[in-house]
């Protein structure tokens, strides 16, 4: 975007304040990159009508009548900035599409996966860069319930082989029918580092239903089957990919990340907190009188979580930090590693939707 269509300052202003209210809000950067990020996406009009919009889903009919405008008018400001991708958008129903409902999104899952189609705009991927490094965001997520939550592939991988059936990614998968995939916008930034190692694809973000609905409408992503789908799930077992999902019972989005080019894991890493407890249900344990030392699971473990201590030459196991992926389990040929299932005081069952989540986080997050 050029300069000439930049919002003004006061209205870059008050789109930071009202992302500040969402989720897990929008906190302010010392380099003052939030500034800078906001005002390369929005220009005046679209930022307007974020700022005009009331939180959770409206109509524009309930949009004109907030703001004392007629329905046409409201009904072009906020399809303008949805085609956008600077709110969300869904029909009322996918089967009948009586008519539209729109929504300001968080900051995180939002914004910054919605205009992954600036990712050829190297100073807007430099200013989210600096952000993340010069705000208090990832110390926020590290407070409250965590975006995402890792699943097993397999639930034979469990010893017991049940878990949840939000625990469970086929079932998860099951319960969607339609399907799109996006550029991992994580990855792309990583690729800004000099020293980076991160070769794994890109395009790994699934979305489903109504968001695969808008992120193919808009272009963010592309329409793929339930099939294509899984292969990338699959596909990512044999390059030590996790599987994470919004952390819901539903599971929205599915992504598929790696321990050197995924933001989320990366704030994980660098921001202990109580939020670190409610990543996965699950953790790895190894069997000894199984074991043939062939060192193929810390090998896989791309988190480190596992190590081979050579003087007593036993597998370690992190159990704070264990994602539970099962990344080891599939690479062990004994059964020698196998995921536990936590014991019920440490079980975490998931609100239903995102938007539920949203609320979570929107009511628990310290906005500091």
């Amino acid at each position: 975007m050029s300069k000439n269509n930049y919002p003004k300052s006061k209205t870059v202003k008050a789109i930071c304040e009202k992302l500040d209210t969402l989720s897990f809000g929008f906190p302010r950067s010392w380099l003052k990159n939030d500034y800078g990020l906001i005002k390369r996406i929005f220009d005046e009009e679209s930022g307007q009508t974020f700022i005009k919009m009331k939180a959770g889903f409206q109509t524009a009919k309930e949009y004109a009548e907030a703001n004392n405008i007629s329905e046409d008018e409201a009904s072009k400001n906020l399809e303008n900035a949805a085609n956008k991708a600077l709110i969300f958008r869904k029909w009322n129903d996918h089967e009948k599409k009586d008519y539209r409902l729109y929504a300001p999104y968080p900051f995180v899952a939002g914004l910054l996966e919605f205009q992954v189609q600036h990712s050829e705009n190297m100073m807007w991927l430099l200013h989210v860069s600096l952000y993340m490094l010069t705000s208090k965001f990832g110390k926020r997520m590290s407070q409250t319930m965590p975006f995402y939550r890792t699943l097993p592939r397999h639930p034979e991988e469990v010893e017991g082989g049940i878990v949840a059936p939000y625990d469970n990614i086929k079932e998860i998968m099951d319960r969607h029918t339609r399907f799109s995939v996006a550029p991992c916008i994580c990855r792309i930034m990583y690729r800004l580092k000099p020293n980076n190692t991160c070769n794994h694809p890109i395009e790994t973000c699934i979305e489903t239903d109504e968001y695969a609905d808008f992120f193919n409408e808009t272009g963010i992503g592309r329409p793929i089957t339930k099939e294509e789908a899984w292969k990338i799930i699959m596909d990512g077992e044999k390059d030590g990919r996790v599987v994470n999902v919004t952390n819901s019972k539903d599971g929205e989005n599915i992504c598929s990340c790696c321990a050197c080019g995924c933001g989320m894991l990366y704030l994980k890493t660098h921001y202990r907190g109580p939020g670190g407890n409610y990543w996965s249900n699950y953790y790895a344990n190894w069997h000894e009188d199984k074991c043939v030392h062939c060192g193929q699971c810390y090998e896989a473990c791309g988190f480190k979580y596992l190590k081979h201590n050579k003087k007593t030459n036993r597998i370690e196991i992190d159990r704070n930090n264990c994602l539970g992926c099962g990344i080891c389990a599939s690479k062990c040929k004994t059964g020698a590693l196998k995921l536990i299932k936590k014991k019920d005081s440490e079980l975490y069952e998931p609100p239903q939707t995102y938007d539920d989540a949203i609320e979570v986080w929107t009511k628990n997050t310290k906005k500091n």
